[in-house]
């Protein structure tokens, strides 16, 4: 050490300037060693992951053994930290989804490998895979800055510790089985060589997923065809034609497959005999063959159809075979060569294989024709065609060719046609069991076919639907045979010591006052039957503006479906207030709709469409979720709604098991309170089966929920089921309030419904105030909540944030 400062010579700097030189030098040349081994190290790595390839191919046995051993293998051998597969999974009428199928990391395998923060990355490498399917190329993505990533996945990254992500596209033959996703816990740790090796490593395992797959359908079409060629069919033939259709679609891996005969009295319409969707048995139907790919089997033996065959399909179909694709149908001949029906599959996606199903096809034709031929009871034959198993009625195959038969006869008179729709039939089979329901229809049809007169004709067309065909002198005259039938029915079943009590609802369709044809009298006289149920009428004439009417709101449904899937409908927002001080108490979300081709849809329309098209659990599941979004982005601009939010749950809604998954999802995902939400439930709804909404409203309530009984005084709940419902509040419905002050009937209702809400410990709530005078006299009734356009109407959200939220409230 020196007490002043050293004063080196000349050479001696000269000497540590060249010594820092070399020092440079030495450690640059130290580091490219060192680069260089760890190269030389990830690409021996990578070449032993390679060589594995062939024990891959060889030595597992499924495909998912096999997805499995490539993930352990890209983590044990290439040096991975962990490695998945992410699976395309088709799925009925929609599009192919993904799912992890495998997975591994230096851990170990087992399926609960995922932490939480793992659990994240494999749903943001979802949509990495994705990429790497629609780009169809091979996605590295190294670490990136926090603006470049979606919210919350730069800190799943870090609580994973991965530094480098890269997805391979699996893929053969122009066919995408999937992505598998592989990560380093170091920054640049792939280069081009191994990218290359990675790549190759995807191919093979593509391979691999191929040959397996293929070799199971060689192995299902196998099976399934020895099956059928052995079998013994059974006496009536019933039997053997579902287990030959049955067997024929999962030989084939079709969604569905059917066996159609021909109308022995009109070559223009088939029935099916068999019909099978998704493994289920379907109702048979008659459906007419000019214009359909099924004619063009009878003309040419044999139809293909390699996409977008839906739009080609029967219009009898209704809709309800929309998704498919694929088409491959064979005429079934007898043995003089002369058709007997035809024989047919039908795929989800376009065909792919098609000289395989063709060959298939033909072996099963075969067999079905020489089982048809073989049966020695034609009779039985039709019957499995024209007769309902459940009433011994004639079916919908029999009604319409019974229908063209009476439109083709140049003498036949005037003719009516009677559609009957049991009211309510449903919370049969809801609270007592299918199993009494058949019973039920039994006993209506038993009871139908005893009020019949000479010239009448009944039938089933399924489910609760009824059909009867009768002379028509006149109006006047159908409208007493309308009388006549609802009237039979209209005495309690008594089965099995349990007593039902059942309306109907009848539309009529008249010829050739409405229509000509048969399809025409029987869509005229559904749409009158709905307008029936519409107005709460037992018996309705159809008329031409309800054609109209129905045409609208079959445009609303189309586009009321697209807006809900889209989101387009939007939530607005009524003030709930103390009719004592005039404050903020809570609110009412209601759903609004603008159509950028309707307009303004009111509710009025479009709920009860969606409630009768089964829409309803998907726009409740949008408010709920919309409702939650609403409350948190005013928590986030410091604004707190008052009591609750009033969100109305659908009598569908209600009975949907996924009801309270939902919600709570719902909560959690916004981060609000499950007790600020209160759910309004129809006293109608609840009482559909009282004893589950006892329990579900129970579940509710405990899981921190208000809930209110909606429009109650409107249906037919009994005060003994009012004291079991976990309710906090009763609704007052506005039919009552409207009127209340000039009906004395409308407010002994209010003072009875308030009288017993209090005793029962119960709030009141009434909606529809409009005049201060209605506020004063509910409050002094004992009601001191209350809804209205006397207090504001309902808001967009931002107007209700503005107007309810910020400052002061008053009435």
């Amino acid at each position: 050490m020196h007490s002043s400062p050293l004063v080196l010579p000349a050479y001696a700097e000269e000497i540590l300037r060249v010594i820092a030189i070399l020092g440079g030098t030495e450690l640059a040349r130290q580091l490219t060693q060192d680069n260089v081994q760890a190269r030389l190290r990830r690409k021996k790595r990578a070449l032993q992951l390679m060589n594995r390839r062939h024990d891959l191919l060889m030595h597992t046995g499924s495909e998912q053994q096999l997805l499995q051993a490539a993930c352990s293998v890209a983590v044990s051998v290439g040096g991975y930290a962990g490695a998945w597969v992410t699976a395309l999974t088709p799925e009925m009428g929609s599009d192919e989804a993904l799912s992890i199928e495998a997975m591994a990391d230096e851990d170990g395998e087992a399926a609960s490998w995922l932490s939480p923060a793992q659990l994240f990355i494999s749903r943001y490498c979802k949509g990495l895979a994705e990429r790497a399917l629609q780009h169809n190329r091979s996605i590295v993505i190294e670490r990136p800055n926090d603006e470049t990533l979606p919210s919350g996945v730069n800190q799943a990254l870090s609580a994973l510790g991965a530094e480098q992500v890269v997805a391979l596209p699996l893929q053969y033959a122009d066919k995408q089985y999937g992505v598998m996703t592989l990560y380093h816990r170091q920054p640049g740790m792939l280069n081009v060589d191994e990218m290359q090796l990675l790549e190759e490593l995807a191919d093979e395992v593509s391979l691999g997923i191929y040959s397996r797959r293929q070799k199971q359908a060689e192995t299902r079409i196998q099976h399934a065809v020895t099956r059928i060629a052995t079998a013994v069919s059974a006496s009536n033939g019933e039997a053997f034609l579902h287990q030959l259709t049955v067997h024929m679609a999962e030989a084939l891996s079709a969604e569905v497959g059917f066996i159609a005969l021909l109308d022995e009295q009109d070559a223009d319409f088939a029935c099916t005999l068999t019909l099978y969707v998704e493994g289920q048995l379907q109702e048979n139907f008659a459906y007419y063959l000019p214009g359909v790919p099924c004619h063009k089997v009878m003309v040419e033996q044999e139809c293909i159809v390699h996409k977008d065959a839906a739009i080609m399909l029967p219009g009898e179909t209704n809709g309800a075979l929309s998704w498919v694709n694929g088409y491959v149908g064979r005429r079934l001949d007898n043995s003089h060569g002369q058709p007997m029906g035809l024989i047919g599959v039908m795929f989800k996606e376009p065909l792919a294989d098609v000289d395989i199903v063709r060959n298939v096809l033909q072996i099963f034709a075969a067999r079905a024709a020489s089982e048809l031929e073989r049966q020695e009871d034609e009779n039985r034959i039709r019957q499995l065609a024209f007769n309902d198993s459940g009433t011994q009625l004639p079916n919908r195959a029999a009604f319409m060719r019974h229908l063209k038969h009476v439109l083709t006869d140049a003498s036949a008179p005037g003719m009516a046609l009677l559609i009957l729709d049991l009211n309510h039939f449903k919370e049969i089979n809801d609270t007592a069991g299918h199993d009494l329901g058949d019973i039920v229809l039994q006993e209506v049809a038993s009871r139908l076919a005893a009020s019949l007169k000479d010239n009448e004709y009944l039938a089933r067309l399924g489910g609760d639907e009824f059909v009867v065909v009768c002379p028509a002198r006149d109006e006047a005259d159908v409208l007493a045979n309308a009388r006549r039938l609802c009237e039979c029915i209209e005495d309690p079943f008594n089965i099995y010591q349990q007593s039902f009590e059942l309306t109907v609802s009848v539309g009529i369709s008249l010829y050739p006052r409405h229509a000509t044809t048969p399809l025409d009298l029987l869509k005229d006289a559904d749409i009158a039957m709905y307008q029936a149920k519409r107005q709460k009428l037992p018996v309705c004439v159809f008329e031409p503006w309800m054609e109209c009417e129905v045409a609208e709101q079959l445009q609303i449904a189309k586009r009321l479906s697209n807006a809900i899937t889209e989101k387009q409908l939007r939530l607005h927002f009524q003030p709930q207030v103390d009719l004592r001080n005039g404050k903020l108490i809570g609110a009412e979300a209601l759903c609004r709709w603008h159509d950028e081709e309707l307009g303004v849809v009111s509710p009025g329309k479009f709920i009860p469409i969606a409630e009768d098209r089964g829409m309803m659990v998907a726009l409740g599941n949008w408010v709920i979720e919309e409702a939650c979004r609403h409350l948190a982005q005013w928590h986030q601009q410091g604004l707190w709604l008052p009591g609750q939010l009033a969100i109305n749950i659908a009598a569908d809604q209600f009975e949907d098991g996924d009801l309270v998954r939902s919600l709570l999802d719902y909560c959690q995902q916004f981060q609000v309170e499950a007790s600020m939400l209160s759910l309004e439930i129809t006293e109608s709804g609840i009482m559909v089966n009282p004893e589950k909404a006892i329990a579900m409203t129970k579940t509710l309530k405990g899981k921190g929920l208000g809930l209110a009984i909606d429009d109650f005084g409107t249906g037919y709940s009994s005060l003994a089921y009012l004291k079991r419902f976990a309710a906090d509040k009763i609704k007052i419905d506005i039919s009552f309030v409207r009127d209340m002050l000039t009906s004395d009937n409308d407010r002994v209702i209010v003072e009875t419904i308030i009288a017993m809400a209090t005793t029962l410990g119960l709030a009141t709530i009434a909606e529809g105030i409009e005049h201060a005078s209605q506020a004063e006299a509910l409050l002094a009734m004992g009601c001191t909540q209350a809804q209205g356009y006397y207090f504001d109407r309902p808001l967009p959200a931002d107007q209700f944030a503005e107007r309810w939220l910020v400052g002061a409230q008053r009435l």
